[in-house]
């Protein structure tokens, strides 16, 4: 038989005082009659000024709360209740208590637990899924305009090449193709934010980059913001895309300037910074491990709580209707997280905005080199090559280009088309040109048919999009040539040149995914 040690006082209120629970005890008169050292952590107030006062005296105008409504309610009904409570402090500070009401002789038992942390990341956590819903909406967008705008930059283009300089609708065919590139300039800042751009990374030195961007910031920013910049010397290298880091830079840049309407201070600094378990826990999706840090900060009007969680939406913009498209700061979301790095905004209202980049510090190790393809001495050629685009309109434009550029072309509207003029034509097929999202049958799977009866035949892809067949993290594999839609006649010319010309057979199937 176990012998029976029941608790006594002391040891009660031992076990009380060592909780990580707040414990409170309210009689019916409404006055604190205990507390154990986590509810006066919570409370931040000392026991002494509670204990023997009642709520009203220590929080003026508690009984408008809802806080206050529960208590009666369990006080009235002898019902236990949970209830989230925000308590903000004369600091500012705001924290979030989870708090259990239970009635007992005395009156009512308050159990509290922080989790401020906890629900600062469900909520980080909600807003992830969000821009990954919002990404992969503006992705599909902006694939279905790239196939739409490789019609009017087309055609727009081969128009104009045939019309004399003075012909007088050439002004108009101008203004057409000049509005398609605007459009092809949003779809790209788009596929930006919905990670789907096909990136260059190097590994570098990010301190040339910021440097590099130096000279055109001082002439954009003006006279009335100052622009400091510190540089951590002998950074550790990071692996990005230069010109998409440059994109970054001058976005953040800009948009502080836009913050700052009657002049200030913009100060852009590198740092290296090491982010340990403790950020990562406060911060969802963050690996932890060495990182270099770009931060820009300026002095302009800042932002409160609700703009700052959806700051880098898409078309979510604080400016005057036509100053801005909104894109300029998901744009700089999609190229930092597709580069493996992360974002964070710092801002209060009338004390400016700070922007923190994480990179992640690149490995040690070689760095594979980029495909050398050889620059076309002419856009011109005479081969044969297959064309596979299941669009009518865009595939029309496809082949008009390259026939106009005085390629043989064989066209099909879907991978089952292609195998069968593949096996009828009886000469060299030298390029396989085919999309890479097809139904039924995928380019990457086309091409890898294709290959075991043409061997030599070289292949190029195209897409209004990324897709994992080809690229993955924003990355080509090896080997791989791929133009980006829309389609424009000398971009296309120039690519399918470029990769005619390469010496070595470019076996362009990439590994299994």
């Amino acid at each position: 038989m176990v012998d029976q040690h029941p608790l006594g006082p002391r040891d009660l209120s031992s076990v009380l005082a060592s909780l990580r629970e707040g414990i409170q005890i309210i009689d019916r008169e409404w006055r604190y009659v205990y507390m154990n050292a986590a509810a006066c952590e919570h409370s931040r107030r000392q026991p002494g000024e509670l204990i023997g006062r009642t709520m009203h005296e220590a929080y003026p105008g508690i009984e408008k709360t809802p806080l206050f409504s529960q208590l009666e309610r369990c006080l009235e009904d002898g019902a236990p209740s949970a209830m989230v409570n925000e308590f903000s402090y004369p600091d500012g500070v705001t924290r979030s208590f989870e708090l259990h009401i239970e009635p007992c002789d005395v009156g009512v038992v308050v159990l509290s637990i922080d989790v401020t942390e906890g629900r600062k990341l469900e909520a980080q956590l909600r807003h992830s899924q969000k821009m990954e819903a919002v990404g992969r909406l503006a992705g599909s967008v902006a694939h279905d305009f790239n196939n739409l705008l490789s019609v009017i930059l087309g055609y727009s283009s081969m128009l104009l090449a045939d019309l004399k300089p003075v012909d007088p609708i050439r002004p108009d065919i101008d203004m057409i193709r000049a509005a398609g590139e605007k459009a092809a300039a949003l779809t790209r800042q788009l596929l930006a934010f919905s990670r789907q751009q096909v990136l260059s990374p190097r590994v570098l030195d990010l301190n040339e980059i910021v440097q590099d961007s130096e000279r055109m910031l001082r002439r954009l920013l003006g006279e009335d913001i100052e622009l400091v910049m510190l540089y951590q010397r002998n950074l550790s290298p990071v692996r990005v895309d230069p010109g998409q880091i440059d994109q970054v830079v001058m976005n953040l840049a800009l948009n502080a300037r836009d913050a700052m309407p009657t002049g200030g201070k913009l100060t852009i600094e590198t740092r290296e910074v090491e982010l340990d378990a403790s950020y990562t826990a406060d911060h969802f999706d963050v690996t932890p491990g060495p990182h270099v840090m770009l931060a820009v900060s300026d002095t302009g009007i800042g932002m409160d709580r609700e703009t700052q969680t959806r700051i880098f939406e898409p078309f979510f913009t604080t400016k005057d209707v036509g100053k801005g498209t909104g894109l300029g700061l998901s744009t700089v979301f999609g190229i930092v997280r597709q580069s493996g790095g992360n974002i964070w905004v710092y801002s209060e209202v009338g004390g400016g905005t700070t922007f923190k980049v994480y990179l992640p510090r690149a490995p040690n190790g070689h760095e594979p080199e980029a495909p050398a393809f050889v620059e076309p001495v002419t856009l011109r050629g005479t081969e044969t090559i297959l064309l596979v685009e299941d669009q009518d309109e865009v595939r029309r434009v496809a082949q008009e280009i390259l026939s106009r550029h005085g390629y043989h072309v064989i066209a099909s509207q879907n991978a089952g088309e292609a195998l069968l003029s593949c096996e009828r034509h009886p000469r060299t097929i030298h390029l396989l040109l085919t999309d890479v999202v097809m139904p039924q049958m995928s380019g990457r799977e086309l091409a890898e048919r294709l290959a075991k009866v043409r061997p030599d035949m070289k292949v190029l892809y195209m897409s209004g999009y990324t897709d994992n067949a080809i690229v993955h993290h924003g990355i080509l594999d090896s080997g791989i040539a791929f133009v980006q839609k829309p389609l424009v006649p000398e971009m296309l010319a120039r690519r399918v040149r470029e990769v005619l010309d390469t010496a070595a057979p470019r076996r362009s199937q990439p590994p299994p995914v």
